[in-house]
């Protein structure tokens, strides 16, 4: 593959940026036209709500109408035009839960700004990977420049040490991620890092308590806890902690576990039996360690990778779940007291991918903006739901600054080459 996409690689980066467009908004139009076969063999691979995987398709089809319009732009500083130039072949290592736009929000603006691209999907949703290769084929993407190798984690590794790759991006966990950095940076390759978290909301006492415990709800049990913008951990200011504990519970209750295909389900089973072990243990652990169980999604005993979602207040402040990302629904939640140094509790993880902050005071939201550390804050809304136009990022073990999302992402996906001496470019900015 990675000879077919170095060997693709001139004739696709002398390509116009009106024919590279035109191969996305058709591809745009396949995947629209295949949504509900697409989804049906996201919800069979992964266990996505079928809702969710429909989403997942309509933004993957937005995303790459998105990259057509948006392509690098040629920007006059100085006396210099600067120019995006493509880095060649660019290696995609991504994960299951997102097997659709989160690969395509690495290889869309990559082809767009006229790389080549062998993209490692996840060995658990490689069907989903042969359906958008094929989709992109059927657009007209020549051969070559778009391959895949499917496999686990040594053809992974195996990818990003090939001396034909050019550039790598990779979303997955914070071990492996660490790991391809290594590689990346024995050969100063431009590397962009997706890593895990463990996101907090922080609620304050003023509050809109329902609205805070709607969006904890949401972005707790979205992709049935298995996102890295998942909330995993809540701050609540004392005097309302056993109200939003209340509040929170009952929307746990409150939640349809079954099938992931059918339209009343609103919690569905983990990507493995194995996730659910660990889930269950997890929590077991907490509980032994002095932590009480304060909501827990209905029982379902028929789905054996089923793990309800579990609210545990009080966890030990050695507990792993403070320091490990579990992928699934568990939430701790704390409280703090009046006055408290908040932000240092929120910061205290390893991990700065998302946080949340609910307050109607503006004074509040302005100081958690100053003193989170986290690539995305949201203000008294979810702490996963992002746009597509925005960077999307992660500090300390979350990712290494470098962003998807995007006009952001050509930053890690080109290299800029300062022209003198010339007219007005073509593309010019």
């Amino acid at each position: 593959a990675v000879a077919r996409a170095a060997a693709a690689g001139p004739a696709w980066s002398a390509t116009s940026v009106g024919e590279r467009a035109a191969v996305l908004r058709r591809f745009a139009d396949g995947v629209e036209g295949d949504a509900d076969a697409l989804a049906d063999l996201i919800v069979a691979e992964v266990g996505k709500l079928r809702s969710e995987a429909l989403g997942e398709v309509e933004w993957t089809a937005l995303s790459a109408r998105y990259y057509a319009d948006h392509p690098p732009v040629v920007r006059r500083r100085g006396g210099a035009l600067v120019r995006s130039r493509p880095l060649g072949v660019v290696a995609a290592v991504t994960p299951w839960n997102v097997p659709l736009v989160t690969p395509a929000w690495k290889w869309l603006p990559a082809l767009m700004a006229g790389n080549t691209v062998v993209w490692k999907p996840s060995e658990l949703s490689s069907g989903t990977a042969v359906a958008a290769e094929r989709h992109l084929g059927e657009a007209g993407l020549p051969p070559g420049v778009l391959g895949t190798v499917l496999g686990g984690a040594e053809e992974g590794r195996a990818l990003c040490a090939d001396r034909r790759v050019r550039g790598i991006s990779f979303t997955g966990s914070s071990a492996a991620g660490r790991e391809i950095g290594r590689q990346a940076a024995d050969r100063f390759l431009p590397c962009a890092l997706e890593m895990s978290g463990i996101n907090v909301a922080v609620v304050f006492a003023d509050a809109d308590l329902d609205l805070a415990a709607d969006c904890v709800a949401a972005a707790s049990t979205a992709i049935n806890g298995q996102k890295c913008t998942a909330t995993r951990r809540v701050l609540v200011e004392a005097g309302v902690h056993g109200a939003f504990v209340d509040l929170l519970a009952a929307r746990y209750a409150a939640l349809r576990p079954g099938d992931p295909s059918s339209p009343g389900t609103t919690l569905g089973p983990l990507i493995t039996q194995e996730a659910r072990r660990r889930a269950d243990e997890a929590v077991a652990r907490a509980v032994r360690g002095g932590a009480r169980v304060a909501g827990q999604a209905p029982p379902l005993s028929d789905v054996a990778a089923y793990a309800p979602a579990t609210l545990l207040d009080g966890l030990a402040p050695d507990d792993p779940l403070r320091i490990e990302e579990l992928f699934a629904p568990v939430v701790s939640v704390d409280a703090f007291a009046p006055g408290a140094d908040v932000w240092t509790l929120a910061n205290d993880t390893p991990y700065g991918l998302s946080a949340a902050v609910h307050t109607c005071d503006p004074g509040t939201a302005a100081a958690g903006l100053e003193r989170l550390e986290a690539g995305i804050v949201a203000l008294n809304r979810r702490g996963d739901a992002v746009d597509l136009e925005a960077p999307f990022a992660g500090v300390k073990d979350s990712g290494n600054g470098r962003p998807e999302g995007g006009e952001y992402v050509y930053a890690s996906l080109t290299n800029a080459q300062a022209v003198y001496g010339a007219a007005r470019g073509p593309g010019e900015g």
